[in-house]
C-alpha cells in the first residue's frame, strides 16, 4: 500500500495498491463513491496509448494497513481512503511520471479530489 506524496515508484509490469487520504476534508461525511483518472503528465516524452487502463479497480475504505518504516510490521490507520489497484505499466512509459487523481463523492453532497505522481522505472535488480 502506498500512500505517500508523491507515490513511491512503481515497475513497469508491477501492479501495486495506491491509496490517498480523503480523512482531514470528510469530517462527519462519509465516502458514497470513488473514481480514478491516471494520465502521464503533459510534458512526458515516454509513450502510453492508454493510460486510463492502469486503473484495475477502485474502492473506498475505512480502515487500511501499512508496512511500517521502522520495523516492517502491519499496522492499521483508519480514516475515509479512496483505494486504486494501479499498474501494468509498459516499457515504453519507463522514465515517465503518471499523474493519479481521486474523486471521492460524499454523503453530504461534496465532491472531492486529490492528486499525486508516480514515477513508471524499469525492474532493478
Amino acid at each position: 500500500m502506498r500512500i505517500t506524496t508523491p507515490f513511491a515508484p512503481i515497475e513497469v509490469g508491477e501492479a501495486d495498491y495506491f491509496a490517498f487520504d480523503f480523512t482531514p476534508d470528510v469530517g462527519a461525511a462519509t465516502i458514497v463513491s470513488t473514481s480514478w483518472n491516471c494520465a502521464l503528465g503533459p510534458y512526458e516524452t515516454v509513450i502510453d496509448p492508454t493510460p486510463q487502463s492502469r486503473v484495475f479497480s477502485v474502492s473506498t475504505q475505512t480502515a487500511i494497513q501499512m508496512r511500517s518504516p521502522m520495523d516492517g510490521s502491519l499496522q492499521t490507520r483508519t480514516g475515509a481512503f479512496s483505494v486504486g489497484l494501479i499498474g501494468g505499466m509498459p516499457v515504453s512509459a519507463a522514465g515517465g511520471n503518471y499523474i493519479l487523481e481521486a474523486t471521492a463523492n460524499l454523503s453530504d453532497g461534496r465532491v472531492l479530489k486529490l492528486n499525486s505522481t508516480v514515477q513508471c522505472k524499469l525492474p532493478g535488480p
